[in-house]
């Protein structure tokens, strides 16, 4: 592969972080600003930097995990927001599983217990 067509995927991909996790700190689903971006930039991609540089930056972007993208404050805010929704689910829709080692559980690792 041509070096300057890597220089350009990369330069892309940098790119594509820093709108992805600024939609992430927003609120949005890693996954859901992933696909927004990429459909809002695709074309133009192509069609400036050409095909196989736009490739190589768009399975460079589907490789990647939401751990491996995202900064520690966006991983912190959504963090908190998966947390304060679990715990809003667990005192409205389930208030029988809304036991204190469930609370625990869920301010130590994020999740649930049962």
């Amino acid at each position: 592969m041509d070096p300057s067509i890597k220089t350009c995927a990369q330069a892309l991909v940098m790119e594509a972080l820093e709108h992805i996790n600024q939609r992430v700190s927003c609120g949005e689903s890693f996954w859901m600003a992933r696909t927004a971006f990429l459909s809002s930039v695709a074309d133009d991609w192509v069609r400036l930097y050409g095909k196989d540089a736009a490739d190589q930056a768009v399975r460079g972007l589907h490789m990647l995990a939401p751990g491996e993208v995202l900064d520690r404050e966006t991983k912190r805010k959504a963090r908190d927001r998966r947390v304060a929704e679990c715990r809003h689910d667990l005192a409205t829709l389930d208030p029988t599983r809304n036991t204190r080692l469930n609370r625990l559980w869920l301010s130590w690792f994020g999740v649930r217990l049962y």
